[in-house]
């Protein structure tokens, strides 16, 4: 079979041995799992708050419970992926990292906007597709 691309395998297309199953496994094994799983919550972090923007009704602050969850999210994701020495810290470069923190640091009442997560997210993309995903397919040739 052609080879899938890191989106295939991500969206669990691609087809076997090339599974988003065998590729977190792999992932797990060469202790980078923290890659994925920040891509994954960064992707729920916009599904949340999407979802909170859409019950805004004019203009106005969304429900308090909505705002209360989309920065609970915010917060976990900052706490381990984000803040230096975190519990599943991702390797950012500073120039990515430090804006993000910054953002953080002056949240208000409203959750901070996805986008802002966006140049991290990339960054890890990058980072699978240049140094994970060949040695994991070739790992796993037929």
């Amino acid at each position: 079979p052609q080879r899938p691309n890191l989106s295939q395998i991500l969206a669990n297309t691609s087809p076997a041995p090339w599974t988003l199953a065998a590729f977190i496994a792999y992932l797990a094994s060469n202790h980078c799992l923290e890659t994925l799983e920040f891509t994954m919550d960064a992707r729920r972090y916009r599904s949340h708050y999407s979802s909170m923007m859409e019950r805004a009704t004019d203009g106005q602050l969304p429900p308090n419970q909505d705002r209360d969850l989309v920065q609970s999210l915010w917060t976990r994701l900052i706490r381990a992926y984000i803040r230096p020495n975190g519990t599943r810290e991702v390797n950012l470069s500073s120039d990515v990292r430090d804006p993000i923190l910054c953002v953080h640091e002056q949240m208000g009442e409203m959750p901070p906007d996805p986008d802002h997560l966006k140049p991290a997210v990339d960054q890890m993309y990058d980072l699978m597709e240049s140094s994970v995903l060949v040695p994991f397919l070739n790992s796993l040739s037929p």
